[in-house]
């Protein structure tokens, strides 16, 4: 008979807490049931004891009154509580007798009881009390005691899950923080195959065809030395956050930075990444004539040289093993990145440098001009080279034919 009326409390009380989402009502429920399965109570308090409640609860209304009193504060130090609190493993009963009531600790339910508090901790630590207390020529029996346990169980179980829900929730929060500051130096490549696949993200490399940008601010050295750190931060944080904007508007992606240039790569289409990366190149050649103007007096012209180069590269991470630790790096490697770097070296004067495969891509939707045949370090034959120029369409001296070496 005792586990059916057991069981039948618990399932009356499961039943109102699942309709409800918020922890502070459902610990109400779990403290008024006890009244409810014991009508021999004069009243239930579920104080919670545990620095940390704050943070994912309420603290409860008092089931005794409709004012803002609450139960964390109107039996908080009462010996009863407090003594509870010193046993763990243990009920905290007050038997009366002649000479007055005296505490008892158990932890078997013994019958003829004016008062329990029966505590509840986790892992060691305490998280709240359950006091109830029977009214005036009742008492407390052992059945009552063993459905007392049971709503202590599940406030148990409701506190612990919300603590640990709030835990995971603020680890979350400063994971979040912590990547928001990293996000800015992990290339957007990198970042959309992590969140494609965040268990087991690709990353090794493999060979794709893609286009190179490569941008250079000319004179860097001279710009540092003739002006102080905090002119050079602000003159190279003024136009690279423009050219940011382009970049990602034609759907580059930074990959490497220095303090005087940045490494773009293109993905996609063969011809469609080559035509990003020389409209991205030619807007950031407008817009650094734009910033130019806009510095005039306070800075001299800034002077932005680029490099483009097409063709099958080693895309992917790059692992470094020293030991401080394995450091990788995304990136893109090869013959493509090598003469895209060469082309960017060699211009001067604001030019933009491109690579015969950029040139076959481009040559029929913008401007090139024939810049003749160049020998770059580390490349072993001639190269033909092209320079881009204004404009989205217009006579190009680009035949589409290889210009021997």
């Amino acid at each position: 008979m005792l586990y059916q009326e057991r069981f039948e409390n618990l399932f009356r009380v499961a039943l109102k807490i699942t309709a409800s989402l918020n922890i502070s009502n459902i610990l109400e429920t779990i403290r008024d049931e006890a009244k409810v399965s014991i009508p021999n109570l004069q009243e239930a308090c579920l104080l919670l004891v545990d620095p940390d409640a704050a943070n994912y609860t309420r603290p409860l209304h008092c089931s005794m009154s409709t004012e803002s009193i609450n139960c964390q504060m109107c039996k908080r130090g009462r010996s009863a509580i407090t003594a509870s609190l010193e046993n763990p493993g243990a009920y905290l009963c007050i038997i009366p007798g002649p000479d007055g009531s005296k505490m008892l600790p158990s932890s078997t339910p013994i019958d003829g009881l004016s008062e329990v508090a029966i505590p509840i901790y986790h892992d060691g630590e305490p998280l709240a009390v359950l006091n109830a207390v029977a009214k005036q020529d009742s008492k407390i029996t052992e059945k009552d005691l063993i459905l007392l346990k049971d709503l202590t169980d599940l406030a148990s179980n409701v506190i612990t899950n919300a603590k640990k829900h709030w835990k995971v929730s603020q680890q979350k929060l400063t994971v979040d923080r912590i990547l928001g500051h990293l996000r800015p130096f992990v290339p957007q490549t990198v970042q959309k195959i992590v969140d494609k696949n965040p268990d087991s993200p690709s990353l090794d490399k493999i060979e794709l065809e893609i286009s190179v940008l490569f941008l250079d601010v000319a004179g860097y050295t001279r710009i540092s030395e003739s002006l102080n750190q905090d002119q050079v931060n602000f003159i190279i944080e003024k136009y690279f956050s423009s050219f940011l904007d382009i970049i990602y508007e034609h759907s580059g992606d930074i990959n490497e930075t220095a303090g005087d240039g940045l490494m773009v790569i293109f993905q996609g289409d063969p011809i469609q990444t080559a035509l990003n990366a020389g409209r991205a190149a030619l807007d950031i050649r407008r817009r650094t004539a734009e910033i130019n103007e806009e510095m005039k007096g306070r800075f001299q012209p800034i002077v932005i040289n680029m490099g483009i180069n097409s063709g099958i590269a080693s895309v992917g991470m790059s692992r470094f093993q020293g030991k401080a630790g394995t450091r990788m790096t995304f990136t893109a490697s090869g013959s493509v990145t090598n003469l895209a770097a060469r082309l960017a070296a060699e211009a001067t004067n604001g030019d933009i440098l491109v690579g015969p495969d950029t040139a076959k891509r481009i040559g029929d939707q913008l401007i090139l001009y024939n810049r003749g045949a160049m020998k770059f370090k580390n490349v072993s034959s001639l190269t033909q080279v092209y320079s881009l120029a204004p404009g989205s369409r217009g006579e190009s001296d680009f035949s589409g034919e290889e210009q021997p070496g």
